[in-house]
């Protein structure tokens, strides 16, 4: 199956917006996207900062996610992103970096179709690099409580058929540049 996504993404909290436009191929057992990143707004005081400027960074991701036909349960992610700007904080705001990347490597197991758990590694650039660990439990309306603590209904969430319903994979943060304020003397 193949798919086509565009979002305007925009954080109340500090008021910045951006555009994602995706691809996505799916078939059994396998996912494969594309994603790219434009930020809409301009530069605004910095909450976090002192003397800084922020706005969202542009920039792009591929992923792929696999899982096993003869365990479906045991899954695998691959993730790699890349951001332009001279000071953007794609590992948070006192981790700034010039055009950072990242590769991210991950394995979840999901045990029954109500429960997902995973461990992620991201890498970057000049040594950067994060941990991550998720609980999902993830219910689905309309199916019974049975069918959703089955193991063996698994399987079927990994066909195309049974991931229908799953979300657009994409980055759903913005990650934000920033630059030092200019003071202007009068």
């Amino acid at each position: 199956m193949l798919g086509a996504n565009i979002f305007l993404d925009y954080d109340l909290s500090r008021d910045h917006a951006r555009a994602g436009f995706g691809g996505e191929y799916w078939r059994d057992f396998l996912k494969l996207s594309a994603n790219a990143y434009v930020g809409l707004t301009g530069w605004k005081t910095s909450p976090d900062v002192e003397d800084y400027e922020e706005r969202p960074a542009s920039g792009w991701d591929l992923c792929a996610e696999g899982y096993l036909p003869s365990y479906p349960q045991l899954g695998a992610k691959m993730v790699y992103e890349q951001y332009y700007g001279n000071e953007v904080g794609l590992f948070g705001k006192d981790e700034r970096q010039k055009n950072p990347h990242a590769l991210t490597a991950g394995v979840s197991w999901t045990p029954v179709p109500l429960l997902k758990l995973s461990a992620e590694q991201r890498a970057g650039k000049a040594g950067e690099h994060d941990t991550r660990f998720g609980a999902e439990a993830s219910y689905r309306i309309g199916d019974s409580l049975r069918s959703q603590l089955d193991p063996d209904a698994v399987g079927a969430l990994r066909s195309l058929a049974g991931s229908r319903y799953d979300l657009t994979d994409r980055n759903n943060d913005i990650i934000l540049e920033y630059r030092k304020q200019e003071v202007t003397c009068q």
